[in-house]
């Protein structure tokens, strides 16, 4: 990175050593890649020594270096940077070079005004021209110096003799107008023009060098650096101001330095005062439009560039090619104003322009026709739109639908209809000869239709004659005839309708259908037909069903079935070429997974031993069945001779749970300690004692048991008598808690209640009476 950095340090002496003669116009220079921290304290010093040597005070070293690039974040940096090179014990810093101000250095901003501002877009012809920060609208300082250009004070100048004497003399302009020529003496150019201080300096030196006379020396004269003069912009002006430029410097390069005027300012009439006299009156639309710059006057020292505001604006819109708002002078009329926006579009109605103005608190509106277009003279703030032409033909008819060539075709007095179609070469074939329509507006743009029968046309010899505009439609027969279909499903590779044809038959379906699918019966194909039944009575049997019997190469007696539109096919699918569902079979079980069913009666027990049968820790009393996710009760108990239930049939979807042998009782629920148990007994209250009672809360009389293939059981009730069902290992005990009680009347219930003893009380009085 080292000698990336080398590059930009020698890169910004170069910059400060030609600033003095390019302050205000200016170098190619870009430090926008420079970051202070990539420089060492010696680069930092050098850097500063050399602003402080070309004469810059402090803060105009920093503006320098903020208009060439240096970004604002880098500012601060820099400043501390300096501050504390001059502070430390090696510091280099001579008397000159000091900061004696620190505080005063470290708080001045006026740097930011060299910050390049993007000025927004706006809808104002030419304003956008001063928006874009990446023009450099700047004087070109490698060109010959022009023969007009007038010396004066700091312009540099260097005289060559070539020949017999051979010499370069460098000569500023002093501020008395004079260079000094060594061996010729004080020579005043200040004032004069390029040609004339040559002839004046010829003079002189030929005193000094006498072969310049006998044209055996030759005189060169060149400006090596230009001076700077004061420029002073003011009124509607952007960024008005005084500035420093160089001396080549024209109007229109001040005019950029300045950003343009703001949203009053006048882009028609920006004068150049010199002497107190206006000697310039500046059109930038003249530029804008036409790229002329002939009043791109050269400016001079104490110039002064004024931006009036504007006096008319209008605005164009609609169909034009550059709409937008554009300032007029007093006289220009609408037509002007519509170059400057381009003119009309493609699409424009160009007969005339629609003007709405602002009179006082209300809007008019008034139609300019083309012919005023050079007289009118649009009004401070006109709108002016341009319309869109409408589509109207003056010389088209069209024809469309069952001719061979449909389109537009041109229109002339006394044109038939005949004299269309033969130009659309003629009618198809498949062309409705009963009736065609015909489109047509009236001279009051009403729509209205007519109908023609072309067959009468043919036939008799008569014609039709058309009118602009007219469409024509020919119809087809297919357009005023139903479409009809024929329905296919059940199982062919593509059901669904297709399009009835006469003469179709039945295995032409099926070969547009895809064919038959492996499983498909199709020995015993169903065909539903509509009955034709016109009557107006109400029948009951409206279809008319035929059985038929096809064969997979479509070669059978029946394949050759003519079918009528409407009909439908249903091909249904072979009674047993189809899988019946599968068995889920999980828990203690030595094979657990899903089984297909092998036939529709299949049973538990057929499951099971398919499943090689029960581990030696699975219960078969414990067996839990699922159908679509709700529980099957069955209850098996082999050593009761209770296998009832194994011979339960199955069907797809069902699973089988084979639960573990559970050695223990579960209690849960309204008891004092909920627990496991070893099973010991059937009885229930020894589990619900073990479990240390229930509590206060509890329902014993709604507590249940269940088992542990799934089934439950509460206690029953004989009189005061009380049987609770029989525990059995793996089973789970459920105590309840009693719902909370309803609280106490509420005091609107009391009252009703009150209310109605109290009739009652008065109901039994009236009684007694």
């Amino acid at each position: 990175f080292l000698g990336k950095f080398l590059a930009v340090f020698v890169l910004i002496l170069v910059v400060f050593t030609s600033v003095k003669a390019q302050n205000s116009s200016g170098g190619n220079v870009n430090m926008g890649n420079a970051r202070i921290s990539q420089f060492s304290d010696q680069q930092i010093m050098q850097l500063w020594m050399q602003a402080s040597a070309n004469g810059m005070s402090e803060n105009d070293a920093i503006s320098f270096l903020v208009k060439k690039g240096l970004r604002p974040s880098e500012v601060g940096q820099f400043k501390k940077r300096l501050l504390s090179l001059q502070g430390s014990k090696n510091s280099s810093f001579g008397a000159a070079n000091m900061i004696k101000d620190t505080s005063g250095f470290m708080r001045d901003s006026t740097w930011v005004l060299e910050v390049p501002e993007t000025k927004k877009l706006t809808n104002r012809y030419g304003y956008d021209f001063f928006a874009n920060p990446n023009i450099k609208f700047e004087p070109n300082l490698r060109i010959a110096t022009p023969k007009n250009y007038i010396l004066g004070p700091d312009d540099e100048l260097d005289i060559t003799l070539t020949g017999l004497n051979e010499t370069t003399v460098n000569a500023t302009v002093n501020m008395d107008g004079n260079i000094k020529i060594e061996y010729v003496g004080l020579v005043n150019v200040s004032g004069l023009t390029m040609e004339d201080a040559k002839a004046r300096i010829f003079g002189k030196m030929s005193k000094a060098y006498p072969a310049l006379k006998l044209n055996k020396t030759q005189l060169s004269i060149t400006i090596s650096n230009y001076r700077s003069v004061r420029i002073t912009i003011i009124g509607e002006a952007a960024w008005p101001g005084g500035y420093q430029i160089s001396a080549l410097s024209s109007v229109f390069n001040a005019l950029y330095y300045s950003g343009g005027p703001t949203e009053n300012g006048t882009l028609r009439d920006i004068k150049v005062i010199r002497n107190n006299k206006t000697i310039a009156n500046i059109d930038l639309y003249e530029f804008l439009q036409n790229g002329k710059m002939d009043k791109d006057i050269r400016l001079e020292d104490q110039d002064v560039i004024l931006y009036s505001p504007y006096i008319k604006r209008v605005e164009l819109a609609g169909m034009v090619k550059r709409p937008g708002i554009f300032e007029l002078r007093p006289n220009e009329t609408i037509q002007q104003a519509l170059q400057y926006a381009g003119g009309f579009n493609d699409s424009a109605f160009t007969d005339r322009l629609k003007v709405v103005q602002l009179n006082g608190s209300e809007k008019t509106y008034k139609e300019v026709d083309a012919n005023l277009f050079a007289n009118y003279i649009p009004s401070q703030s006109d709108s002016i739109y341009a319309e869109k032409k409408s589509p109207v033909f003056l010389n088209k008819v069209s024809i469309s639908g069952a001719v061979y060539r449909p389109g537009d075709y041109g229109f002339q007095p006394k044109l038939s209809l005949q004299a269309v179609i033969k130009k659309a070469d003629g009618l198809r074939t498949d062309a409705f000869m009963q009736r065609a329509t015909i489109y047509r507006l009236t001279n009051t743009r009403d729509r209205v239709l007519v109908s023609v029968d072309l067959n009468k046309l043919t036939q008799n010899n008569t014609d039709f004659i058309l009118e602009r505009e007219d469409s024509i439609q020919i119809y087809t027969k297919q357009e005023l005839e139903e479409v009809q279909y024929i329905t296919i499903g059940g199982h062919v590779r593509t059901p669904g309708k297709i399009m009835f044809r006469e003469g179709m038959q039945i295995q032409d379906v099926i070969a547009m259908s895809g064919g038959f699918m492996k499983d498909a019966a199709y020995h015993r194909v169903e065909l539903s037909r509509i009955k034709k039944n016109r009557t107006d009575s109400l029948a009951n049997q409206l279809v008319d069903l035929i059985k038929l019997e096809l064969d997979s190469n479509l070669s059978s007696r029946d394949n050759t079935f003519t079918l009528q539109a409407q009909d439908y096919i249903f091909v249904p699918r072979l009674l047993n070429s189809v899988f019946l569902g599968d068995i889920k079979v999980a828990g203690e079980v030595y094979f657990p997974g899903n089984y297909v069913l092998e036939k529709r009666d299949e049973t538990i027990e057929n499951v099971l031993a398919r499943a090689g049968g029960l581990t030696k820790y699975g219960s078969l009393k414990d067996l839990q069945v699922y159908r679509k996710g709700v529980l099957i009760g069955v209850n098996v108990d082999v050593a009761n001779n209770n296998s009832r239930d194994l011979s339960l049939a199955l069907l797809p979807g069902d699973s089988l749970f084979i639960s573990r042998n559970d050695p223990f009782v579960q209690v849960i629920g309204a008891v004092y300690s909920p627990q496991l148990t070893r099973y010991e007994s059937g009885s229930f209250k020894s589990y619900i004692s073990a479990a240390g009672g229930v509590k206060n809360r509890a329902s014993l009389s709604k507590a249940y048991i269940q088992y542990g293939n799934g089934i439950n059981k509460k206690q029953k009730h004989f009189l005061f008598f009380k049987f609770y069902p029989r525990v059995t290992p793996g089973s789970k005990i459920f105590v309840p808690e009693m719902p909370d009680k309803e609280k106490g009347l509420s005091v609107a219930e009391l009252s009703a209640i009150t209310s109605i003893l109290s009739a009652l009380v008065g109901l039994a009085a009236i009684l007694k009476l």
